[in-house]
């Protein structure tokens, strides 16, 4: 644990970490981990009000948890399905905006310098494989960051496997989530159905994608690189808008890589690289509309708006 902080530069000397604990194994056994550490920390716990009095259960464990280890404690009350249904978005994903705004709004208030998010080795490939499934660019390959945006990682190192051994070792009270077990969630189907049939062909498959991810992420420094020199050549703004050079954007219709990597930041998803190509092509006029912008051909420039989605 504290090898793989030093390793990765996680905390630096004097750095107050705030923990991110919802009282699941991962999260507990990451806390018990801190407080043999001798770091300063402080504990953030969101309850969601998802599961009733199995969420009101979840906060009670980790308040006493933070009581009893002398750890301020902070916690707050979301109305999840509302926020989702007003902002038109996933529970997930609304879960996720309030977690991290939740989390940003401690750190600045009582001076933590990063947050501790207790993802694990599984999270990470399991993020792998959503991204393969989903379709994605070489950076959705990379797995889980250990740390970047003062989000620090330190149990991406640990298997589940690892983690739920250490937990019975030490005896360390946690709560389990049962939606955790369901698999109408693709994270959880992937987790329940398919890393156990790529366990059958390779016994070490949790290793084996996250080494293949470290390397991929040596590779998408290079490729960043070369990206955004080209970005440097194409690339102009006038206005509010971006504005792209046609003709040189026409040396790589034949290489959809760079081009989903030059148009990664304006929404261009693999189902719209076709429609962005045959823009690039064809007359002026054409247009495509992602989720966050416009992208409009006028004679040998791409002009590139940002816009609201409406439905």
């Amino acid at each position: 644990f504290l090898k793989y902080i030093d390793e990765n530069r996680m905390i630096r000397k004097g750095d107050r970490v705030l923990m991110a604990v919802s009282g699941g194994i991962d999260s507990m056994v990451m806390a018990y981990l801190f407080t043999r550490s001798g770091s300063e920390t402080g504990i953030a716990h969101c309850n969601f009000c998802l599961r009733g009095k199995e969420s009101d259960k979840d906060e009670e464990l980790v308040r006493k948890f933070a009581a009893g280890h002398g750890i301020p404690f902070f916690s707050k009350r979301f109305d999840t399905k509302v926020y989702a249904k007003n902002n038109k978005i996933s529970i997930q994903m609304a879960a996720r905006e309030l977690r991290y705004g939740f989390f940003g709004e401690i750190m600045k208030k009582h001076g933590y310098n990063s947050t501790a998010i207790a993802h694990n080795l599984n999270d990470n490939i399991e993020t792998l494989l959503i991204n393969l499934t989903r379709g994605t660019g070489i950076t959705g390959l990379t797995g889980m960051r250990p740390a970047g945006n003062n989000i620090i990682r330190p149990m991406l190192f640990a298997t589940r496997e690892a983690i739920e051994n250490y937990c019975r070792k030490n005896k360390i009270r946690y709560r389990e989530d049962k939606s955790n077990a369901e698999t109408k969630y693709m994270r959880n189907k992937i987790r329940h159905l398919v890393i156990p049939v790529l366990r059958d062909i390779n016994p070490s498959i949790e290793h084996t994608l996250n080494e293949t991810a470290e390397r991929l992420s040596g590779v998408n420094e290079i490729v960043s690189v070369f990206i955004d020199r080209l970005r440097g050549e194409i690339q102009t703004e006038r206005e509010d808008n971006i504005i792209l050079n046609v003709n040189l954007l026409r040396l790589y219709l034949d290489n959809p890589g760079i081009l989903y990597e030059l148009t990664k930041p304006f929404g261009i998803t693999s189902p719209l690289l076709k429609d962005l190509k045959n823009i690039i092509a064809g007359r002026t006029g054409g247009k495509v509309l992602t989720d966050t912008h416009r992208i409009m051909k006028n004679r040998n420039e791409l002009i590139i708006s940002p816009h609201r989605c409406r439905d």
